[in-house]
């Protein structure tokens, strides 16, 4: 069987046409600081007053979803690993040295919805933005959703639900995620606020 792997100049040659190919696209509704590299089979969707910006070298692999109706910030070295899904109406910013493993899902927004006439409607969405700070390992299948803030050193388990702040320097899982272990010597009451505080998810 006949494989290229990530690291092979052919694919990196390819995926470096695709992010110019892209840029050139979308004009200046994709803003970028240097060269990136996006994978095959990826759906890029910037919407007319949405922003997508790389603020250094992003790594997008193969079958990936970015779409931004709102804003979409990434910093320096960030690498998103395959079938991942990073939807922003309002704001979702990520910091430098960052790693998103594969089946990923950021989002900044809920779908709203109403009874009417007896029956379920969906009626837009509500939002809150999503700020991921940096040296972050997100692990895979984990699910972040509105309104959150993640701290700077942080570790989050496969198959992780994130619906509340995280403080820097520690390493999180569950549903909802939870601090596993500290990091770094941070203080007891950092962690007795983390695990009473609570984001509320619709």
């Amino acid at each position: 069987m006949l494989r290229f792997s990530h690291n092979s100049n052919l694919v990196k040659l390819v995926s470096y046409v695709r992010f110019w190919t892209a840029k050139v696209y979308f004009r200046g509704r994709l803003k970028t600081k240097g060269p990136s590299l996006i994978g095959r089979n990826c759906d890029v969707g910037i919407r007319k007053n949405g922003l997508i910006e790389f603020g250094g070298r992003v790594f997008l692999a193969g079958f990936n979803q970015l779409y931004s109706s709102g804003r979409l910030v990434f910093g320096d070295r960030i690498s998103i690993n395959e079938y991942s899904r990073l939807v922003a109406h309002e704001s979702i910013t990520i910091g430098d040295n960052v790693t998103i493993a594969k089946f990923v899902t950021i989002v900044d927004h809920d779908h709203a919805y109403k009874m009417e006439n007896g029956k379920l409607c969906l009626d837009g969405y509500t939002t809150a933005p999503i700020r991921i700070g940096s040296n972050v390992l997100i692990g895979d299948k984990v699910t972040i959703l509105k309104g959150v803030e993640i701290g700077d050193n942080v570790v989050i388990a496969c198959n992780s639900v994130v619906n509340r702040n995280i403080p820097a320097n520690c390493l999180v899982g569950g549903s909802p995620a939870r601090i596993l272990r500290m990091l770094a010597e941070d203080s007891k009451t950092t962690q007795e606020n983390f695990q009473s505080g609570s984001h509320e998810a619709q």
